[in-house]
């Protein structure tokens, strides 16, 4: 369920809903009423609301041990602790993958490598253009919630974990520290910026120095940064987890009784056009993409799984890619 606070957030939902009418789902437009039916024990009056109630929910953890676990019962091998240090090539295509325990010789190969996407590629010589943002969130203790429905305001978010404690975020803020390439291609980001400028907290610190010391070209035979660094995993922002308990707070009043449990952050990688890349790169034949979800790569996960499936196989793809296509963010630069 996402809710609208005025009438102008709640004409985003209602124009959402009339694209996707074609699509034959349950989604509908809910009053303020509706919501407190729903969602009972709020403090505040929404301009409204809107709800789909086939959706589904998933705990990342369990969801992906799952599908790593039906991909090994079809076959699939996965080698954990081993980086990517870049791929071996022969008459300009791609013929094997160089890791840091040797080389797996293939003629196909996706990259799902989410913020490590734009380095890896830069040391290909391909020009990924993508942006780092840090999401904050929290885990509060066991808690006798509203509701189990997953709730998204403008300026919070929560959803019941399975334990019986919620996950928090601010949904309207998100952490943009900069980077060396904010000035290679921030430009391309300016009608985000202006768009968005009011949910983003830009900071110059440790995270721009810490960029920057990571090496952005190596040789195959040498250790890559993912070898130094094996796991992004950014400190959460108390402040940024504290503004979304007092916005939610301030609406469902119950959760004043919260206790947090504990707290994480993650890296998103956002594209110019905030549209992940899902598509072959032409200049490497052999090579496909599947990245830049700009946060939204969990939930769409299944359906980008199999796109990118289907492309490097060669069957009919499950929709269209051309929206996803590589090329349309190197067409003008």
């Amino acid at each position: 369920m996402f809710i609208a606070r005025n009438e102008t957030q709640m004409a985003m939902h209602e124009k959402w809903l009339k694209g996707v009418s074609a699509a034959e789902m349950d989604t509908r437009l809910l009053s303020n009423s509706e919501i407190a039916m729903r969602v009972p024990g709020g403090a505040e009056k929404w301009a409204g609301g809107i709800f789909t109630a086939s959706d589904g929910r998933a705990e990342p953890t369990l969801a992906a041990s799952a599908i790593a676990k039906a991909a090994m019962a079809k076959g699939a091998i996965i080698i954990e602790h081993c980086a990517v240090r870049g791929l071996a090539t022969s008459n300009g295509k791609v013929s094997g993958v160089v890791t840091e325990r040797g080389e797996i010789r293939c003629d196909q190969v996706l990259l799902a490598a989410g913020a490590w996407s734009r380095r890896f590629l830069g040391n290909l010589g391909i020009n990924l253009p993508t942006l780092p943002l840090i999401c904050s969130v929290m885990r509060t203790k066991p808690l006798q919630g509203p509701a189990n429905i997953a709730v998204g305001a403008p300026d919070f978010s929560f959803r019941q974990h399975q334990d019986g404690g919620f996950i928090i975020t601010q949904r309207g803020a998100l952490d943009a520290p900069l980077t060396l390439d904010h000035l290679l291609i921030g430009t391309r980001y300016m009608p985000q910026l202006r768009h968005a400028r009011d949910n983003l907290r830009i900071s110059l610190g440790k995270y721009f120095l810490k960029d920057l010391a990571m090496a952005r070209r190596w040789r195959n035979d040498r250790r890559t940064p993912f070898e130094k660094v094996r796991t992004l995993d950014p400190l959460a922002n108390p402040a940024l987890n504290g503004e979304a308990m007092r916005n939610l707070s301030a609406a469902w009043p119950v959760f004043q009784q919260a206790v947090m449990a504990e707290s994480w952050a993650g890296v998103i990688d956002v594209t110019p056009d905030s549209n992940p890349v899902i598509g072959p790169v032409a200049s490497m034949p052999g090579l496909t993409l599947a990245t830049g979800f700009s946060g939204h790569g969990f939930g769409t996960s299944p359906a980008a799984g199999q796109l990118a499936a289907d492309l490097v196989t060669g069957h009919p793809p499950l929709i269209d890619p051309t929206p996803y296509r590589f090329e349309r963010l190197i067409s003008s630069h």
